[in-house]
């Protein structure tokens, strides 16, 4: 029955997240000299930058749009609570304008974005005085069938102690942990993002899983 209710805790924490995020391509198209690349309309990353770099401001602000919530959950998974993650997410958007002009159309844009957002993130972090308020999960969505109050009220307490577990990791292994469970990230991806080898990112994965398991006393951990 526990081991029930943390599988669901960590699915619930992982789906909220990943409800937020979306995959994102990038291909180039032919252009005029002195025109920036249209990228594929499949791309509405590509598009909108390139109505950006055109002088079109509208361009940004749909691309703040788009990834204002996944800049928030990555940036609350290296600082640990909701006031410094809105102020990490609200720098990273700031650099985020300022070096559009500097993206070169046509390569994947989520990388770029998560290096900018990490970056700030990390700033707030070491710049700002560390506090732990409130568990924010206000972004779980609830199932459709509702489970007894019994149910309820071990799940949310389940939910809590995970998020705890999470953020006792070290910034190494919570990054990777992170990237992996709710970004969605694959091995290799996320070995590119941070800049550490693959069997690193493997063993970071294990280790982290491990120390969860251990602090939540259960077995296996489905993530």
């Amino acid at each position: 029955m526990v081991r029930t209710l943390v599988c669901c805790a960590a699915c619930k924490l992982a789906g909220g997240l990943r409800a937020a995020n979306n995959d994102h391509g990038g291909g180039v198209t032919s252009r005029r000299d002195g025109d920036p690349a249209v990228p594929p309309v499949a791309d509405p990353d590509q598009q909108d930058i390139a109505r950006f770099l055109r002088g079109d401001g509208s361009g940004f602000e749909a691309i703040m749009e788009r990834h204002r919530q996944r800049a928030y959950s990555v940036a609350l998974g290296l600082v640990g609570n909701h006031d410094d993650a809105m102020d990490a997410a609200q720098k990273a958007f700031l650099r985020i304008h300022r070096s559009l002009p500097k993206f070169r159309l046509g390569e994947p844009f989520f990388p770029w974005f998560y290096r900018i957002v990490r970056n700030a993130a990390l700033n707030q972090r070491r710049d700002e005085a560390r506090h732990r308020g409130d568990c924010p999960l206000e972004w779980v969505t609830e199932p459709d069938r509702l489970p007894s109050p019994l149910q309820a009220a071990e799940a949310e307490e389940l939910r809590v102690r995970l998020w705890d577990a999470v953020q006792g990791l070290s910034p190494e292994l919570r990054e990777v942990f992170l990237l992996y469970t709710f970004q969605g990230l694959k091995y290799r991806d996320i070995a590119a993002l941070v800049d550490i080898p693959l069997g690193t990112v493997m063993s970071r994965l294990h280790a982290a899983r491990r120390r969860i398991r251990q602090q939540l006393g259960e077995k296996e951990l489905s993530a």
